[in-house]
């Protein structure tokens, strides 16, 4: 790659990134790395939440897992990444999407000096943005459709924009009707309820899976669902 090229060791990266979520009152709960066959790129995912000593930031929410996304390569094919979100999908085949935020670098000279500092700055918006998040979830927990039927044309509106196919169309409504965890029905019919049964209807099956796709449906689900409660502007209140 030429006498200017540095790379980053990818064990360098994720114990920046281990070191930032500990100064900030994070803890590691799981994590998983995957490196392609000529080592040169990573992919990784990490489930977080706040240490018990940092309560300040809220507790974990047990409805759903913090996750934290990282990938990067030594070739300069890919950029150095961290996505933060409820839902994250980072995998070989270049996918890579949060649902609360992103950051990226390129590969370029002096990456080594610049990039703890960048992974400290992005992981410092941690609680924040988790917060953030946690706030929404409750507006949709709080949010009540008027009847079963409208929840269906809600299902109905998020296919038409894309955020399902129609065979996901039709899982979707039985699970509106039917859920298949308990869980999903704690807050009657609600947004969340509605969440649920899209996510439950989006999980992959197979070994063919066209992850950017899954990302991009849960994205356009997740925005109908904030402009539907309202969350930009309650938020802003």
């Amino acid at each position: 790659m030429g006498r200017f090229h540095q790379p980053y060791p990818f064990a360098r990266y994720v114990d920046d990134v281990e070191e930032s979520l500990d100064r900030v009152g994070f803890e590691i709960l799981a994590e998983e790395y995957e490196v392609t066959g000529d080592h040169q790129r990573l992919f990784g995912a990490m489930a977080i939440a706040p240490r018990s000593d940092a309560r300040h930031y809220g507790e974990a929410d047990p409805e759903y897992n913090l996750l934290l996304g990282l990938r990067g390569s030594h070739d300069q094919s890919l950029q150095r990444e961290l996505a933060l979100g409820s839902q994250v999908m980072v995998c070989s085949n270049l996918c890579f999407s949060g649902n609360i935020g992103q950051f990226h670098s390129k590969q370029t000279k002096y990456l080594h000096r610049r990039l703890p500092g960048l992974i400290s700055n992005t992981v410092a918006r941690i609680p924040e943005l988790a917060a953030a998040q946690d706030r929404k979830f409750d507006m949709y927990k709080d949010y009540q459709f008027s009847n079963p039927r409208a929840g269906d044309a809600a299902l109905v509106e998020i296919f038409r924009q894309g955020g399902l196919s129609a065979a996901q169309l039709g899982k979707a409504v039985h699970e509106w009707d039917k859920p298949s965890y308990e869980e999903h029905t704690e807050y009657g019919r609600s947004a969340w309820q509605l969440l649920n049964a899209v996510t439950e209807s989006l999980k992959p099956g197979g070994d063919r899976v066209n992850h950017s796709l899954i990302a991009q449906r849960t994205e356009i689900t997740d925005r109908f669902l904030s402009n539907l409660v309202g969350v930009e502007q309650r938020l802003a209140a």
